[in-house]
């Protein structure tokens, strides 16, 4: 039998006299409710009525694809006309969509769904064979493409020529896209370090995709046993973030990823955005080639633009971003906001002094301007290290610089010490079972990230947040919409090894014997002044008479006793006399400024060996 002719009104009034097929407790105000709007077109509510506990509701109803087109337009412009005509705000609006087809209606709803500023659901009606209103089953948004964010987890082949890396470039695309990956990029270059030369790479990055994306290529792909094996390993994981991280990683490198051997590579590594942050810095790389595939093929999306995401400078690295934005847009802000949330998801401390410099900036009024940069590993005990040597380059710190109607102010964020000795043998054993590997395993799968901040309270450190100002920096909190300044001596974090440099000195020696990517970053930045000094010394004692005996230092030394620099990168050390008669363990740079010479009462060196500090000279 034909269904009856009927139109969109007949099902409003149906719907309308029956309104416990929407929802119980629903009680009618009026259908085609008038809404004036002074600025422009009104509205007609299909129907106004209010919930159970009193929230007014709106219900938009639409019988055909072709109708529905105008749905989300119409919600968007009736709850601003009902802030218009009544005092109400976003919490005791909600609306309901109805429609009797969805195809062209679900792709629209979804992004209004996720973006309303109020309460919205929707539901699909049935009819029966007369066309007459019987059910309403509620829609489920569909998944929506989120938008472009590269992966955490890369990785880098090397080749003796560019011949070979431009031959992989097709084969490692083949074998990638097998297992269901369409979306990544592989980037040809040559470095231009003097080791390095000659030598060409190829660097993958992926569009990071979903964990219930992931899985079901995963599911494909893998084996019975490989199924459950990686499902065990995830299950240890107790963030989002690292799930996908992982699940991304395996899905390509399923069955041994790219070999080295089918690619005509000589090295292959692990890569991911802190590591891609040096690896495409200013100079690093030459003969740049961007091999895109999937939907990175795009004219629109430039090579450099590639390559920051792939940096991480965009957000996509977990504790670094570089950031620019205006208050008055509305994209940029929220993009802001859910970047800063990322970056500082375990360090509760700048997350909240970083949101309200962010509310501080935009209660300015008008346009204002935020520029963000952050670095925050989360490893405080590595920070320590490194700044123990002078580097800065593993602190956790941010800038934040805010610039309205041509004033600016900037805030930034370093760890601060209170003074308390540490102990990082009870460190060790409270957190990481008493063994220093222990702390390299539980890095290895992200366990330190949340006992960093009880190892920072243990040696007396927090996040610090301060203003740049005349003639020092000065300590600050954000309360409503000024800044206060906040009393009390600042000890910056490094103060601690110049304190405490002998037990510092432990730590660093930890990581110049375990870490060799520590060791070898520290030894790149000592590769200046004190690589300098060392060469000289070097060329001194060349010609000098070497001791007719094997002689060790004997005694535990850790750090230079003058400019406190850890000795264990170092390859010479001088027990020297100074000027003035003191005595003092000193490094090559020291000693060459400052010392008497050598030989008897003014300064013997030695040489570090397997054994120790085998006395060479003087």
């Amino acid at each position: 039998m034909a269904r009856t002719k009927i139109t969109e009104g007949d099902i409003r009034d149906h719907i309308a006299a029956n309104l416990d097929l929407v929802e119980q407790g629903l009680t009618l105000v009026d259908t085609e409710f008038h809404l004036p709007n002074r600025q422009g077109a009104s509205g007609f509510l299909d129907i106004f009525g209010r919930d159970a506990v009193g929230k007014l509701v709106i219900i938009e109803i639409k019988r055909t694809d072709a109708a529905a087109r105008e749905a989300i337009q119409e919600l968007y412009k009736y709850e601003s006309l009902l802030r218009e005509k009544f005092l109400i705000k976003a919490t005791d609006v909600r609306l309901i969509l109805l429609s009797v087809e969805w195809h062209e209606l679900a792709i629209p709803y979804a992004e209004f769904a996720a973006a309303a500023p109020f309460e919205v659901t929707a539901g699909a009606i049935v009819l029966d064979g007369r066309g007459v209103p019987v059910a309403i089953n509620p829609i489920v948004p569909p998944t929506l493409s989120v938008e472009r964010k590269i992966g955490v987890r890369h990785f880098l082949w090397g080749f003796p020529d560019e011949a070979a890396a431009a031959n992989a470039v097709g084969l490692i695309a083949q074998r990638v896209r097998r297992f269901g990956l369409d979306d990544f990029v592989l980037i040809q270059s040559r470095a231009t370090k003097p080791i390095l030369r000659g030598r060409h790479f190829l660097y993958f990055a992926q569009r990071e995709l979903r964990l219930e994306e992931y899985m079901k290529l995963i599911e494909v792909n893998f084996s019975g046993c490989q199924l459950d094996e990686f499902r065990e390993t995830i299950s240890d994981l107790s963030e989002l973030e690292d799930q996908v991280a992982e699940a991304s990683d395996a899905l390509w490198h399923f069955d041994g990823g790219a070999p080295c051997r089918d690619l005509g590579a000589d090295t292959a590594e692990i890569a991911h955005p802190e590591k891609g942050n040096v690896w495409f810095e200013s100079g690093a790389q030459e003969d740049i080639i961007v091999h895109r595939f999937g939907r990175f093929d795009d004219p629109w999306l430039e090579d450099q633009t590639i390559i920051d995401e792939i940096r991480g400078e965009g957000g996509e690295s977990d504790c670094r971003l570089r950031f620019s934005v205006r208050t008055n847009s509305p994209p940029q802000m929220m993009a802001l906001r859910k970047r800063v949330e990322n970056v500082f998801f375990y360090n509760d401390a700048w997350l909240g002094i970083v949101m309200q410099l962010i509310r501080y900036a935009e209660r300015k009024g008008g346009s204002a301007r935020i520029d963000l940069i952050v670095y925050s590993p989360d490893d405080i005990l590595r920070a320590i290290a490194a700044s123990a040597c002078g580097f800065p380059g593993y602190v956790p710190a941010f800038s934040l610089e805010v610039e309205c109607n041509g004033t600016v102010e900037r805030f930034f964020g370093y760890p601060e010490w209170d003074g308390s000795p540490p102990d990082f043998d009870r460190i060790f054993v409270e957190h990481f079972s008493g063994d220093s590997s222990g702390y390299f395993l539980a890095c290895h799968f992200g366990a330190n990230r949340s006992l960093n901040g009880d190892i920072m309270a243990d040696l007396g450190l927090s996040y610090g947040v301060f203003r740049e100002g005349a003639p020092s920096p000065e300590r600050v909190r954000v309360q409503g919409a000024s800044i206060v300044p906040v009393k009390g001596a600042i000890r910056p974090m490094n103060q601690m090894a110049l304190e405490h440099h002998e037990e510092v000195g432990k730590l660093v020696e930890i990581f110049m014997t375990t870490d060799q990517g520590f060791a070898k970053t520290i030894r790149t930045f000592l590769n200046s002044e004190h690589s300098m000094a060392e060469r000289q010394l070097a060329e001194m004692i060349e010609n000098e008479v070497s001791p007719a005996v094997d002689m060790y230092w004997s005694g535990d030394i850790t750090v230079c006793d003058l400019c406190h620099q850890p000795f264990s990168p170092m390859r010479y050390m001088i027990d020297a006399i100074l000027q003035g008669g003191v005595g003092a363990n000193v490094c090559a740079l020291c000693f060459l400024q400052v010392g008497r010479g050598m030989g008897t009462g003014r300064g013997q060196v030695y040489e570090a060996s397997r054994k120790g500090w085998r006395h060479v000279a003087g």
